[in-house]
C-alpha cells in the first residue's frame, strides 16, 4: 500500500522520502490539495512495470499480426453501420 503526503512535507522530507522508497520498498504519492500529482517508486520497481509493459505490448503485437488486414474504410462502414442500427433501435423504444 503506498503512502500518501502532501507536497509540502515531501519538499520538506524529500531526502527521507528518497530513502523510504529505495531502502524500505515503500511507494509514495504526493498530493496537492488532495489530489495525487506523483507517485514515487523504487528504480527496481520502475524498470519492473516498464519490462511487463512492453511484454504486454509483445503479446498485443503478436496477436495483431494474426489478424487479417482490414481497409481503413470497411472498418468505418461497419463502425457506422453498427451504430445507425443502435440509434434505429433505441430510437424504436417507448
Amino acid at each position: 500500500m503506498a503512502v500518501r503526503i502532501d507536497v509540502q512535507e515531501a519538499r520538506s522530507n524529500f531526502a527521507d522520502l528518497i530513502g523510504r522508497v529505495h531502502d524500505g520498498g515503500q511507494a509514495v504519492i504526493v498530493e496537492r490539495s488532495g489530489k495525487p500529482v506523483v507517485a514515487m517508486i523504487s528504480a527496481d520497481s520502475y524498470q519492473r512495470l516498464i519490462a511487463e509493459r512492453e511484454a504486454r505490448f509483445q503479446v498485443l503485437d503478436r496477436i495483431r499480426d494474426r489478424l487479417p488486414e482490414y481497409a481503413i474504410e470497411e472498418v468505418e462502414q461497419d463502425v457506422a453501420e453498427a451504430l445507425a442500427a443502435v440509434r434505429a433501435d433505441v430510437a424504436r423504444r417507448p
